[in-house]
């Protein structure tokens, strides 16, 4: 290999330097600068960046990542302080040398890194797929020309744990999709959403793609704030989204008593339709009340399965109003028009097997037991930990980007709470997935006492400041 020839990692033999800047851009998560330092660090350490090799120039990466050359370059400077790499006048930057980078993985808990930030299922509390898919292959109407947007078959198992009745059924690839289809059939030709503060990034990311202008609608403890929904419609938007139950980031279920206020504002706006976000699906540990009994003929609820069995059922369910659901079903028509029928069979033998219930049912306890660990550690050492139902925490930190780099420096990753705000953020928070939290009591005590620890010495530097 000559010296400007290319190994297969993206790195020049003889120099080190990077051959192509977008070899970075395929093993890098870009949520913010914080996730962008973990993944440096995360390639230093595993020996995938070897020290001496050149970093790609800021206005090269930044692109390719999708954000701005200041997020790179902050996030750069983060990994200086760490000790991970070094800015040299000719040499460009360089990663440093790894004794280092081993130092820092030494204190990580248990001597492991712990990916707290994708929100990421844990693949060993899926059910088996096999009898399933055997049960889809046998439903009576596969192979027919004859379109059939939600089968019999599931439509009766979905039907009693569905919290109204619907106008019509259909289905979609996946949550995302679904709740995409239902958003884009509700705002119409329309542009201006409403939807809950702080929520989702997924559901930021599907409204960003479909080009939308949001209007925030603050949250408490018990879901969208009636006096928040209340300025939203004085600007008359053509929809409203909100989250009825495991609500990411904040984990909180609507109940009777605030869904009723909320129904009692929007019926004074008929011109907004309601879309209903039930990712977490049968995991949740609440069944909440849903808008589509008191105004069915404006509401779609959509609830993703995916988190529940796995990705590959491809099987999302939507239903609701009639005229609604109608345009779901024109903006798939061009595409993949309607779900396989197999894939939605499987789903109906799913919801009824017994052995696949219990399995599902041991899911959610576990996941419960997780998030509960952790959020009981973290307020014990005096942190403010919020989630009471699904796979997340909300963290209250004195400084977010400090946090996530501190954090990351420790092999804990967390995403970034800014991520979760539409418009101005109100409040430093780290959003912590807690699907794949340890198991092991001491596990998680290390990993509290780590967030305890950063939080304390932020703390009192900032108390250092005022003074």
């Amino acid at each position: 290999m000559t010296k400007h020839q290319t190994a297969p990692d993206g790195v020049e033999s003889e120099t080190g330097q990077l051959a192509e800047a977008d070899w970075i851009a395929r093993y890098v998560q870009t949520d913010g600068g914080g996730d962008l330092v973990h993944s440096i660090r995360d390639l230093i350490r595993t020996g995938r960046l070897q020290a001496g090799a050149r970093l790609p120039t800021v206005r090269v990466l930044a692109p390719l990542l999708g954000v701005s050359p200041a997020t790179v370059a902050g996030a750069w400077s983060r990994l200086r302080d760490l000790g991970l790499i070094d800015t040299r006048r000719r040499g460009g930057t360089v990663v440093t040398d790894t004794g280092t980078r081993e130092t820092a993985r030494a204190d990580s808990p248990d001597d492991h890194s712990w990916d707290l930030a994708q929100g990421l299922i844990d693949y060993a509390l899926l059910p088996d797929l096999g009898q399933a898919l055997l049960a889809g292959s046998r439903e009576p109407s596969a192979h027919r020309a004859s379109k059939e947007h939600a089968i019999p078959s599931l439509i009766a198992a979905v039907a009693p744990t569905w919290p109204f009745r619907p106008e019509a059924w259909s289905t979609a690839g996946s949550g995302t999709e679904g709740t995409l289809l239902a958003i884009e059939a509700a705002v119409g030709e329309q542009r201006l959403l409403a939807i809950e503060s702080p929520t989702s990034p997924r559901l930021l990311d599907i409204c960003s793609t479909l080009g939308l202008e949001l209007i925030a609608v603050e949250c408490d403890g018990r879901g969208p704030t009636p006096s928040s929904l209340r300025t939203a419609l004085e600007r008359r938007p053509a929809a409203f989204v909100y989250q009825p139950r495991a609500q990411v980031p904040l984990g909180h279920a609507v109940d009777a008593a605030r869904l009723d206020e909320l129904a009692r504002l929007l019926h004074e706006s008929p011109q907004t339709q309601i879309v209903e976000d039930d990712f977490i699906g049968p995991l949740s540990l609440r069944s909440a009340p849903s808008m589509g009994a008191l105004l069915p003929e404006r509401t779609l609820l959509v609830r993703g399965y995916c988190n529940t069995y796995g990705i590959d059922l491809r099987t999302c369910v939507l239903a609701g109003s009639s005229r609604l659901i109608d345009r779901t079903r024109k903006l798939r028509s061009f595409g993949a028009a309607m779900n396989s029928r197999i894939l939605q069979g499987a789903l109906a033998w799913l919801l009824t097997d017994t052995r696949t219930n219990a399995a599902v049912d041991h899911a959610r306890q576990r996941y419960a037991a997780r998030r509960s660990a952790l959020r009981e550690l973290l307020l014990a050492r005096g942190m403010s930990a919020q989630g009471d139902d699904g796979l997340n925490l909300w963290v209250a930190v004195p400084h977010e980007e400090t946090a996530i780099v501190a954090l990351a420096a420790h092999g804990i990753s967390v995403a970034s709470g800014s991520r979760c705000h539409v418009g101005p953020r109100t409040g430093e928070f780290l959003r912590v997935s807690t699907a794949r939290l340890p198991d092991s009591a001491e596990a998680l005590r290390r990993i509290a006492d780590k967030f305890a620890t950063l939080v304390n010495l932020q703390a009192g530097q900032s108390s250092r400041q005022l003074a």
